[in-house]
């Protein structure tokens, strides 16, 4: 796949259609809209003669789509179908919405897929740093990591990005690695989203440019990144306490763009670190690479990253609540969430006025903050939408449910 103008921008908006993906990706539209579709083609072309003149598609494989209630649409022949029929109710935008299916003709795919794929969420900036860190892209993309619980972290990220259902994904547990395997048509999405195959260390990717500009997806990426690759330190008897994490690059390049670009991250949420070269190594192969260490370190510093992020990792934030413990306003998230989660089980949902009155807070905007940070962090989802019901009613609360574990 060739990185063009058109790949640079969606790597900079962190949102792909199903139009950007290659030829030999293929959809199944719903039926009663692939039929719809197929009848305004052949209305235009009036013949299958004319319509093989008009797009180059075989009259065999016209015939197919037409006949079959669920045929494998190739995306090219789809967008010659929305062009000749040049019709608002079939533009690529309304084609988009009724993909139920897409992958390669003979891959599982992606069922009840969430088009566009949009990262521009914490799941969507976690899934990306959990590639980066653990994960690789060659001829499909994989994620390798001998936690479980983080296993499980990533593919309910991907799924979340993605769609489908935990079948999408494959969870391979072998004697030597327990990996991730994803279909190959994410493994085309992440090329697009990070322009880059192969070996990260070599091919010098940096982070992707839109999660830098989000403070939510700064946190997401360095929270999965301290999951994946850190280590959380808690010395109580010395009183020490930091956070590290490593990075490898071969060091005959120029500049290091992912260690870069995280120091950035760092600088915009104003976490202080110190930046260390650890030394160099020569891999089996004989590359001689660096290695550099990112530390976090001092109470304060701790506790004001502690505000805005859990590690998807139940042992190392355990750790870094200890950490950081003695300070009420962590203190007061955790009641918060409590609070939450004991009111969607007895309720089936929350909402602000509920939460309001559960905290006893003043007003509704405490409670819509925190209700907002949870659903953010990937806790809760939403059930219903602010509405206005008008007149003595005014403005309905949205309401939300736990999301899945």
């Amino acid at each position: 796949m060739s990185f063009n103008k058109s790949n640079e921008k969606i790597a900079k908006e962190g949102i792909v259609h199903f139009w950007n993906l290659p030829n030999n990706i293929h959809v199944i539209l719903h039926s009663k809209f692939k039929d719809k579709l197929m009848r305004e083609f052949m209305r235009i072309t009036r013949s299958k003669y004319n319509a093989n003149k008009i797009t180059g598609i075989s009259r065999t494989t016209l015939s197919r789509y037409i006949n079959m209630r669920n045929p494998k649409i190739r995306i090219d022949f789809l967008l010659k179908f929305s062009k000749a029929i040049n019709n608002c109710q079939f533009n690529i935008n309304e084609i988009e919405k009724p993909i139920k299916w897409i992958g390669n003709y003979k891959s599982k795919g992606i069922i009840t897929p969430r088009l566009p794929f949009d990262f521009n969420s914490r799941k969507g900036a976690r899934f990306l740093a959990a590639i980066c860190n653990e994960g690789w892209i060659s001829d499909g993309a994989y994620y390798s990591n001998s936690n479980e619980e983080l296993r499980d972290s990533v593919k309910e990220d991907a799924i979340s990005v993605f769609g489908g259902n935990d079948a999408t994904i494959k969870d391979w547990v072998k004697e030597k690695d327990q990996y991730l395997s994803f279909p190959s048509v994410i493994r085309d999405v992440l090329v697009l989203i990070t322009l880059f195959k192969g070996i990260k260390s070599e091919n010098n990717p940096p982070v992707p440019s839109f999660i830098l500009k989000d403070k939510e997806l700064i946190l997401g990426w360095i929270e999965q990144t301290i999951a994946d690759e850190g280590h959380v330190k808690h010395y109580p008897e010395t009183y020490r306490r930091e956070i590290v994490w490593r990075r490898s690059f071969n060091k005959n390049l120029d500049k290091y763009k992912l260690n870069i670009d995280e120091r950035k991250m760092l600088d915009k949420i104003g976490i202080k670190y110190d930046l260390k070269d650890i030394g160099t190594y020569k891999t089996k192969k004989g590359i001689e690479k660096v290695r550099l260490q990112m530390r976090l370190a001092k109470r304060k510093n701790l506790l004001k990253l502690r505000k805005h992020m859990i590690i998807p990792e139940k042992k190392k934030d355990k750790t870094f609540t200890e950490i950081t413990q003695g300070y009420v306003r962590y203190k007061e998230r955790l009641k918060i969430k409590g609070s939450i989660i004991k009111i969607c089980k007895e309720k089936g949902y929350v909402n602000s006025s509920e939460l309001k009155k559960e905290m006893k807070y003043k007003q509704l905007s405490t409670a819509n903050k925190w209700l907002n940070f949870y659903l953010n962090w990937g806790l809760l989802k939403y059930i219903k939408k602010t509405s206005y019901g008008g007149g003595v009613i005014g403005k309905i609360p949205a309401d939300y449910a736990l999301n899945k574990p």
